[in-house]
C-alpha cells in the first residue's frame, strides 16, 4: 500500500499491464466510444476508469484467456457507463432543486418600498416620543437589552421599563397602522 492506502501494483505486473493495456486500449476506447454516442472525452474518462479497474483486479484477471479479459472488460466499461449515465440523470434531475437553493429570489419591489416607508414612520414615531421612553425603546429595539439590563442602566424599576415599552409598542402600533403586519391584538408580544 502507498501513502494514500491505495494497493500498489506489484512491479512484475506493471509490464504485463503495459502490454494489456497497449493490446486492447483502441479496441475497448472504440467500444467506449460507441457507447457514449461519439463523446470522445468521455469515452477516454471511460476507458481510462476500466483499466484503472482491471490494474486493481489484475492478480485475478491476468490469469483469464484473451477472449475471458475481452469480455471483462467490454462488462467492466458497460458497468462504468451505466454507473456515470445514472449519476449525471441523477444530477440533471436534482439541477432545478438546486438551482433554485442557491438562485437568489426576485427583488419584490413593492414589498421593499412598502418597507422602507413603514421603517421611515416607525422612526418618526419613536424620534416623537418623550425623551424617556424614547430611550427605553430604543434600548431595547436597537441594543437589544433586556429589561432588568434596561433598568440598571437607567436607575428605574423593572416594572418602569415595563411600562414605558408597553406605551411605545402602542404608539407603534397605532401609527403604523396598515403596515403593521401583526395587528393590534398580538401586537404585544412582536415587538417586546
Amino acid at each position: 500500500m502507498d501513502d494514500n492506502g491505495e494497493t500498489r501494483i506489484p512491479r512484475h505486473h506493471v509490464a504485463e499491464l503495459g502490454r494489456f493495456f497497449a493490446t486492447h486500449d483502441q479496441w475497448l476506447f472504440g467500444h467506449a466510444c460507441v457507447r457514449t454516442r461519439g463523446d470522445r472525452e468521455l469515452a477516454a474518462d471511460l476507458v481510462q476508469d476500466v483499466f484503472e479497474a482491471a490494474a486493481r483486479a489484475w492478480a485475478r484477471l491476468r490469469g483469464h484467456a484473451g477472449d475471458r479479459q475481452r469480455a471483462w472488460l467490454l462488462g467492466t466499461l458497460a458497468n462504468k457507463d451505466i454507473s456515470d449515465f445514472r449519476r449525471r440523470e441523477a444530477f440533471r434531475r436534482r439541477q432545478p432543486e438546486i438551482q433554485a437553493r442557491y438562485q437568489g429570489t426576485a427583488a419584490d419591489t413593492a414589498a421593499q418600498a412598502l418597507n422602507a416607508i413603514a421603517l421611515e414612520r416607525a422612526r418618526e414615531i419613536i424620534e416623537d416620543m418623550p425623551p424617556r421612553q424614547k430611550k427605553v425603546a430604543l434600548m431595547r429595539w436597537q441594543d437589544r437589552m433586556k429589561a432588568a439590563e434596561i433598568a440598571a442602566e437607567l436607575g428605574v424599576a423593572a416594572g418602569t421599563v415595563h411600562a414605558h415599552l408597553h406605551s411605545a409598542r402602542g404608539k407603534l402600533v397605532a401609527g403604523l397602522e396598515r403596515y403593521y403586519p401583526f395587528g393590534t391584538d398580538s401586537g404585544k408580544g412582536a415587538m417586546s
